[in-house]
């Protein structure tokens, strides 16, 4: 039975080659768009899963209450591990952690060898708590050690030139401080969130900095492994208090705990500030292969019933010889298996050829490599699409009864015509849902581009102030100065994109002493506002001409909203327990995304030699950048040998800060576009089919002096109402969504009927131009050939 059934099928994909080729077409290319989406989500649901005890990984969090408002922080003080562990039997193991994005990249050396890498500080726990894969060294012990660091696999070749025997081996740190190698790690899997080269003793960080122990500042990240079978909800109740119980009762700040592997997708941290959530666009993106393999199954459904016609006489025939209704079920869910089946091995030639543009697109690494998940995933796509697409049209054309079929009285039911129409509109409303949201996002990412963020992010370079440099910066931004190509020059402690601090301790004159707001500090030397374009509102900036100015401080416009001043410059705040005189008033400017509203802020004067991790600002001419850059990175050789030469230009932080969006948006633009090829692949057979079946009557209306003008409009016309029905539907639906995701931005587009007029143009458009070729090919036929046919 299956091989007379397989026989069938190859035979009926000879016999109407068209439709057959056209299906095939659809079905593969919606499962290999399903297949790449498929690659691409279940590549952000395994991160961090590899961990021995993933699913006991907890990261404590601090909920903070303030005025209006709720937030999560992933910051809190760095005791707060310690403690939770006394007080709660359930936690196995405990650890801090100060992470990469606090600190530039280090210099690390062995002889003359000089190495930049990323580090971090953690607690002595940490393997014990995430366990990355050691080459060498004792968990327990490898990092019990202050002078202790561990190292990759990969840094270890770089430095040693092996991974062996490297216990004990010294690395100089910055220049400054001999460390020992306690241990060897292989490099973190692509698949872990936290990606570092070296790890440091968070001990010796507390030595170094203080700050990181004091219970009424936040900084370090806090983990715990917890033991089996803990009642997480139990557990957080216990530990609800511990901030308020070692601060002056700071009620504002209340701990919890979230499990580690939800924290890639659901929790995207700067600096404590919770900036995204990856989880939508995993469900988008679920959506989209979801509605494209639906298009694809409902192609398949309509060509099939469609020319159900030609096989009737078929059906009839098997029925009066003793076919059974199941066996003709079975017989065309096999034919739908089949081309199924073809459809994949088509669709896995696709998504191979198209997966290094793919992975370029995502800044993945995906690849086809046929594991058990994805056999069992590319089977249940096959049996997915066989099914929902056979199943219908096996039941449309099993169920005709034998007799009708054979005396030709069998007609096509009003059922299947409205069936058939619904599934085009709905496949149609689909595709229109798409192209709103593509250009919806498209123009909320020009919106974001072209958005002025209060400075000019443009040929602004960045490096870090490290070694001799940062003995005598100011010394240094005057020889910066000198160089032909540098317009200006400044140094700071911020990153300038992103958060970096924000406290509470500011007071001002009727502040009401139960608002606890935090304001962003900025910390940065002469110049800044020059050599960054920001503009004054009032007052003035930083001024050498002025003698110091170290107990002032300075604004943007919406701190003094938040203060409600008037006339502000002149007055005193108190900021961290001390009087500070306010000099002027900085415009706004977007120090987040534009996700965010601009949050208060103030800035006060950095000098030399108080800060590790200042940064070098330097705003150079456009053009001749190279020969620019050249020359500062001569100067910093000279200045600070032994140290590697990194920078980076501003304007590609600014841009990182949207790169999952810009992402989506392309990646969007590439599924829409093939949600409305497939659809079309269908309108086009549809249009075939019913030129085929109306022949006669456009032979006969020929005769009598049609047009072919009037000819194509008579077979176009219900094509477009259908469209205009799928657009009426599309649009609020496309609406709703798009709002909805429009929310999560601050400073947002608003959604025009530009949009909708443009979507329901270029759908109008893209249908007209696929149907007409069959409308005039049919119109231009020669009527006696027709008309003497006998079909």
């Amino acid at each position: 039975m299956f091989k007379n059934n397989l026989k069938i099928a190859w035979r009926s994909f000879l016999r109407d080659r068209q439709f057959a080729v056209l299906n095939l077409l659809g079905l593969a290319t919606g499962i290999a768009c399903t297949l790449l989406i498929y690659l691409w989500v279940n590549d952000e649901l395994s991160f961090d899963k590899f961990f021995a005890n993933s699913g006991q990984i907890y990261q404590l969090m601090e909920v903070r209450k303030l005025p209006g408002q709720t937030t999560l922080t992933d910051e809190s003080s760095g005791l707060l591990n310690e403690v939770v562990a006394l007080k709660a039997p359930e936690v196995k193991y405990a650890t801090a952690l100060a992470p990469p994005d606090w600190f530039p990249k280090s210099t690390l050396s062995t002889g003359d060898n000089n190495i930049k890498a990323n580090g971090q500080y953690a607690g002595k726990d940490y393997f014990n708590i995430f366990s990355y894969k050691l080459v060498d060294g004792n968990r327990d012990k490898i990092l019990a050690d202050k002078s202790s660091i561990v190292i990759s696999d990969e840094l270890a070749m770089k430095l040693f030139g092996t991974t062996q025997n490297l216990i004990g081996k010294v690395i100089h740190f910055q220049h400054q401080k001999d460390f020992f190698v306690s241990g060897v790690f292989e490099k973190t899997p692509y698949h872990s969130s936290q990606q570092f080269d070296f790890v440091l003793s968070f001990e010796y960080l507390k030595d170094t900095q203080p700050w990181v122990k004091s219970w009424n500042n936040q900084g370090p990240h806090n983990f715990v492994l917890l033991q089996k079978g803990t009642d997480i909800n139990a557990f957080n109740k216990k530990i609800s208090n511990t901030v308020i119980q070692n601060t002056n009762n700071d009620t504002t700040r209340k701990v919890t705990s979230i499990k580690f592997t939800d924290s890639y997708l659901h929790y995207t941290f700067s600096h404590g500030t919770i900036i995204g959530d990856k989880s939508i666009y995993v469900r988008l993106f679920s959506f989209i292969a979801a509605f494209i393999l639906l298009i694809a199954c409902i192609n398949f459904m309509n060509l099939s019933t469609a020319k159900a016609s030609r096989r009737m006489k078929e059906v009839g025939i098997k029925k009066v010889i003793g076919a059974e209704r199941s066996q003709l079920i079975v017989q065309f869910l096999s034919e739908s298996m089949f081309m199924t089946m073809l459809a994949m091995l088509i669709a896995l030639a696709i998504t191979w050829l198209l997966l290094p543009q793919f992975n370029n697109i995502t800044g993945k690494h995906l690849s086809l490599d046929f594991n058990l998940q994805l056999i069992l995933a590319l089977i249940g796509i096959s049996l997915f699409t066989g099914l929902v697409s056979g199943s219908y049209p096996a039941l449309y054309l099993s169920k005709f009864n034998p007799l009708a079929i054979l005396k030709s009285k069998v007609s096509t039911s009003f059922a299947a015509v409205v069936s058939r129409k619904g599934l085009v509109i709905f496949q149609f409303t689909l595709s229109v849902i798409l192209i709103v949201s593509v250009l919806v996002i498209y123009r909320q990412i020009q919106f974001i581009q072209s958005t002025n963020p209060g400075y000019n992010k443009d040929n602004i370079v960045r490096f870090d102030s490290e070694g001799k440099i940062s003995n005598n910066e100011e010394s240094f931004i005057n020889r910066l100065k000198a160089i032909p190509g540098v317009i200006n020059a400044s140094f700071t402690l911020n990153q300038i994109v992103g958060r970096n601090y924000a406290t509470n301790g500011v007071v001002w004159p009727g502040k009401n002493p139960k608002n606890d707001i935090y304001f962003e500090g900025f910390l940065s030397g002469y110049d800044f506002f020059e050599t960054m374009d920001m503009h004054i509102a009032q007052g003035r900036d930083f001024s050498r001409s002025h003698g110091g100015d170290d107990s002032t401080v300075m604004l943007n416009e919406a701190a003094v909203r938040t203060m409600g001043l008037k006339d502000p410059v002149g007055k005193n705040i108190r900021l961290y327990g001390s009087n500070a005189l306010i000099i002027g008033v900085v415009k706004d400017f977007h120090f987040e995304s534009l996700h965010e509203a601009v949050k208060p802020a103030f800035f006060q004067l950095l000098h030399s030699n108080t800060n590790p991790w200042n940064k070098i600002i330097i705003k150079i001419k456009g053009g001749d950048q190279k020969q620019t850059i050249s020359q500062i990175q001569k100067l910093y050789e000279e200045v600070n040998p032994g140290f590697p030469f990194s920078f980076n230009f501003l304007d590609e932080a600014y841009q990182k800060q949207y790169e999952t969006e810009v992402r989506v948006s392309v990646l969007s633009r590439y599924f829409s576009g093939l949600a409305i090829l497939i659809s079309c692949l269908g309108l086009f057979g549809l249009a075939a089919f019913t030129a085929q079946k109306r022949q006669k009557e456009i032979s006969v209306r020929k005769v009598v002096g049609a047009s072919v003008t009037s000819i194509t409009l008579m077979l176009s016309k219900d094509f477009i109402k259908l469209i205009l029905i799928s657009l009426l539907i599309a649009f609020p639906v496309s609406w709703y969504i798009m709002s909805n995701w429009l929310q999560s931005f601050a400073y947002r587009i608003n959604i025009g009927t530009g949009v909708f007029l443009a979507a329901g143009a270029s759908t109008i458009i893209i249908t007209i131009i696929t149907i007409s070729y069959q409308s005039i090919k049919a119109a231009l036929a020669n009527p006696v050939n027709s008309l003497r046919s006998g079909d």
